[in-house]
């Protein structure tokens, strides 16, 4: 029973991650106004990638 329960919920993890990725890359940016300042944003650190891996496989262990 503990095994089929982590299959569902490792399957049910990879699939809500691939949804959400999809939804996520597949919306446009909003259009810019005359008015607005075109400065690049502040740039996403790669370190968030790797907390949200760690916390991921620190989850799948803790609910083993």
């Amino acid at each position: 029973m503990k095994i089929t329960n982590f299959k569902a919920s490792k399957t049910i993890l990879i699939l809500s991650f691939l949804l959400v990725t999809a939804i996520s890359s597949a919306q446009l940016p909003p259009p810019f106004d005359e008015s607005q300042d075109d400065t690049s944003p502040a740039p996403i650190s790669s370190l968030v990638a790797l907390g949200l891996i760690a916390g991921a496989v620190y989850g799948i262990r803790k609910m083993k």
